[in-house]
C-alpha cells in the first residue's frame, strides 16, 4: 500500500471518528494540518482520481445520502449559501419533496478542492474511472477500498460537524439526534388547539393535511384565512410534522411525513371551552380508524386543578387510550409560579404528559437545565410530567400573510445585503419594515444594528421562521418521535409506547424527579426498543381494555392461574358469570364482550374464584369504597 493509501485512511479514521464522538466539532489542528498535507500530496502526483474518491467516500460515510443519490448528483446540485456554506440537493423520486443536506466544513473543503478541478462541460458531479456515470456498484469498490471499520450503519443520517453557533437555532432533529430513516410516514397525528393554518411545511409539495375540523363551528371552513388564534396550532403541528418547505429542508420536524388531522378549539368569540376540547377528542374517537389517526397531540388545557376521576376531559381522554390513541399532553409553563398545577387533560393518569427542558441553544450536556414547565404531583397524587424534551429554542413558521411575517422576510433579505446595497433597499423596502423613516438618516451601521435588533426582539430565523417556547412544543415533539415508533413498527400500543418512552430516557443531572419524570426523551433508543419489539417473543396485541366502539377486549396473564372471571357493575359484581378463555400455549387470558350501552363502567378480574385485583394492564382506576381500587372503562360512543 502507498504512502498515499495510509494518509487518506488515516484521515478519513480521524473524519469518522469525530462523527463517532457526536462532538459536532471540526477535526483537530493535527488531522487539519494532516488533510493539507494530503491535498498537497495529491496536486504534486497529480493524483486527481483519489481527490475525486476521497469526496465521494465522504460524502457516503458522513451523510445520509444513500449510493444512488450520490451516483444521481450533478454539478447544478452543489449549492452555496449566502455565508459561504454548501447545500447539495438529493433528487427524490416519486412524490416526496427533494432534500437539501448541508455538508460538514471537512467535505465542503475537499469538494471545493475537487470542483476546481472538473472540465467545464462535465454535467455528473462524479464519474467513474471509464468516464461514464458512477454507479452503486463503484461506490461499493471504493468503500471496500477505504474500509470504514462498520460505522457507516452508525453514522447515517448524522447532521454535519458544525458548532452549534452554524445555526441560528439548532434543527429539532440535530438538536436530540433523531433517526433520519423514520418519518413517521403511514402515520396519521391530530392536533386539537386553537387554530390552523395550511402552511407549505405540510401541503407543498404534497397535501399532508386530512382533515380539517373547526370543532365549534363545523359549518365555518375557516382553513387558510390567517386569523389570530391560527398561529398557535400551525406553530405546534409544522413543529412536529413540517417537511422545512420554506427553509430547503433545514427547519424540519421530526415526523416530516407524517399525515396530520387539525382540529379547531376556538370559537368566533375566540374562546376556548372545555365543551369544544371534549367534542374534538369525541371526533377523535369516532373517525381514528378512519384516519388511521395513532397519536393525539393536545397542547391545550383547563385553567384550574380537578381530580380526574371526576372531570370529563380527563375521562374522554382516558377513552381514547383505551382505543389505542396515544394521547400526548404538554405540562403547562407555571414551574416557578404560585399557580404551578397540572391540569385536565394532563393529569389523566394514561396520557403521556410532556415537561420542557432548556439546552441553551447548545449540543453539549453541559448547558441543559430544566424550563419553566409545570410539574406535580396531581391532585390525585400522581407524579407528572413522565418525560421532558425540547421547550425553548424550537424553530416554527411564522404565520404566512401577515405582517409579521412581510417584517420577517424584509429584515431577513436586508440583514443580508452589502453595506453599499443597504442604505437604498431600506428606503425602497420601507413600507414592509418596523421603522420611521427617521432610519434613512442614520449611518449604515446604526441601520445594521437596528436591523439586527428586531431579529432578535422578533426572534426571527431563517426569513419565515422564528424561534418559541413552551411545553406546546414539547408535547408535539414527543408526538413526532412516536410516528417514528409507529412507523417502525404499526402494532405497538399506547401502553407499550409509554413503557418505551419512559424506560430509555436520560436523566438530567442535578434536576429534580418530580420536574423532569423519567427524564430527556432519546429518540434513538425509543425508534430502536420499537424496532426491537417486532422479533421479540410474545403475542402482539393492545393493552387491556381495548375498546372498539362497544365491543371491548380484555386481557390478563398469569400462567398458574385455574380460572380468570370478570365482574363488575355489568355483572352486579358477580365472579361466576364472565369468563376469559385462556389463549392455548400462552399465559395470556382473553375476553371480547359487547357492551349494550355507553358510559363509564368499573371492573376487577377475579383469580380462580378468590383474588380480586384491577386491571394491570390499566391506569384509570377509581376507590372501589373498601380500601382497594376498580378500574374504570370508558365507553363514549353511541
Amino acid at each position: 500500500m502507498d504512502t498515499l493509501q495510509h494518509l487518506i485512511k488515516a484521515y478519513i479514521g480521524a473524519y469518522i471518528a469525530t462523527l463517532h464522538s457526536r462532538q459536532y466539532k471540526p477535526l483537530d489542528k493535527h488531522w487539519k494540518q494532516h488533510k493539507l498535507e494530503l491535498l498537497e500530496k495529491i496536486k504534486r502526483q497529480e493524483q486527481w482520481h483519489v481527490l475525486h474518491d476521497l469526496c465521494i467516500l465522504m460524502l457516503y460515510y458522513g451523510t445520509s445520502i444513500h449510493a444512488q443519490a450520490l451516483c444521481d448528483l450533478i454539478i447544478e446540485d452543489v449549492i452555496r449559501r449566502y455565508d459561504g456554506k454548501i447545500q447539495l440537493k438529493i433528487y427524490q423520486h416519486g412524490p416526496d419533496p427533494d432534500r437539501y443536506i448541508l455538508i460538514d466544513e471537512e467535505t465542503a473543503e475537499i469538494l471545493d478542492e475537487y470542483l476546481s478541478l472538473t472540465e467545464p462541460t462535465q454535467i455528473e458531479l462524479f464519474r467513474n474511472e471509464n468516464n461514464q456515470k458512477l454507479t452503486p456498484q463503484d461506490i461499493f469498490l471504493l468503500s471496500n477500498k477505504y474500509p470504514n471499520e462498520g460505522l457507516v450503519s452508525e453514522l447515517s443520517g448524522f447532521f454535519p460537524i458544525y458548532s452549534q453557533s452554524d445555526y441560528e437555532i439548532i434543527p429539532t432533529p440535530l438538536r436530540l439526534n433523531a433517526v433520519t430513516r423514520y418519518t413517521g410516514k403511514g402515520v396519521t397525528i391530530a392536533f386539537l388547539d386553537s387554530g390552523f393554518f395550511p402552511h407549505p411545511d405540510l401541503i407543498m409539495p404534497n397535501n399532508r393535511v386530512l382533515a380539517y375540523v373547526n370543532i365549534p363551528d363545523p359549518e365555518d371552513d375557516d382553513f387558510g384565512k390567517p386569523q389570530d388564534n391560527c398561529w398557535h396550532g400551525m406553530q405546534t403541528s409544522v413543529s412536529a410534522t413540517g417537511n422545512g418547505y420554506l427553509s430547503n429542508g433545514l427547519y424540519k420536524g421530526i415526523a416530516s411525513n407524517a399525515n396530520i388531522v387539525l382540529l379547531k378549539a376556538t370559537d368566533r368569540q375566540g374562546c376556548i371551552k372545555t365543551e369544544y376540547m371534549i367534542r374534538g377528542l369525541k371526533w377523535v374517537l369516532e373517525h381514528h380508524k378512519e384516519y388511521n389517526i395513532r397519536i393525539l397531540n393536545i397542547s391545550l388545557g383547563e385553567g384550574r386543578e380537578e381530580s380526574y376521576l371526576d372531570n370529563a376531559l380527563n375521562q374522554m381522554a382516558e377513552a381514547l387510550w383505551q382505543a389505542g390513541v396515544v394521547v400526548v399532553v404538554a405540562a403547562g409553563n407555571d414551574g416557578n409560579s404560585p399557580d404551578n398545577a397540572i391540569t385536565p387533560p394532563a393529569n389523566a393518569p394514561s396520557v403521556v404528559t410532556v415537561g420542557g427542558f432548556d439546552d441553551k441553544n447548545k449540543l453539549s450536556r453541559h448547558y441543559y437545565d430544566m424550563y419553566h414547565s409545570s410539574y406535580g404531583p396531581t391532585i390525585d397524587g400522581l407524579m407528572k410530567p413522565e418525560l421532558i424534551a425540547p421547550g425553548i429554542w424550537v424553530a416554527a413558521p411564522i404565520l404566512p400573510e401577515t405582517q409579521l411575517y412581510k417584517e420577517a422576510e424584509a429584515l431577513s433579505k436586508l440583514a443580508r445585503l452589502s453595506d453599499s446595497a443597504l442604505p437604498e433597499a431600506v428606503a425602497e423596502q420601507l413600507e414592509d419594515l418596523p421603522f420611521g423613516s427617521d432610519i434613512l438618516k442614520l449611518s449604515t451601521e446604526e441601520i445594521r444594528a437596528r436591523i439586527q435588533h428586531k431579529l432578535r426582539e422578533q426572534k426571527i430565523v431563517g426569513i419565515h421562521y422564528q424561534h418559541v417556547d413552551g411545553t406546546s412544543f414539547s408535547a408535539p415533539i414527543v408526538c413526532s418521535i412516536i410516528a417514528q415508533m409507529l412507523e417502525a413498527n404499526p402494532e405497538l400500543g399506547p401502553r407499550r409506547v409509554k413503557e418505551i418512552l419512559t424506560s430509555t430516557t436520560d436523566k438530567i443531572f442535578n434536576i429534580p424527579l418530580e420536574r423532569q419524570g423519567f427524564g430527556l426523551i432519546h429518540p434513538r433508543k425509543c425508534v430502536k426498543e420499537a424496532v426491537n419489539d417486532r422479533y421479540r417473543r410474545g403475542l402482539k396485541r393492545f393493552s387491556s381494555p381495548f375498546v372498539e366502539g362497544r365491543k371491548v377486549t380484555f386481557y390478563f396473564e398469569h400462567a398458574e392461574a385455574q380460572s380468570i372471571a370478570l365482574a363488575g357493575e355489568f355483572t352486579d359484581w358477580k365472579a361466576d358469570r364472565e369468563f376469559l378463555t385462556r389463549i392455548p400455549n400462552t399465559s395470556t387470558w382473553k375476553l371480547e364482550k359487547e357492551f349494550p350501552f355507553k358510559g363509564l363502567y368499573a371492573y376487577k378480574f377475579v383469580i380462580d374464584g378468590k383474588n380480586w385485583i384491577p386491571d394491570p394492564e390499566c391506569e384509570n382506576i377509581e376507590p372501589d369504597g373498601f380500601g382497594g381500587w376498580n378500574t374504570r372503562l370508558n365507553l363514549f360512543l353511541e
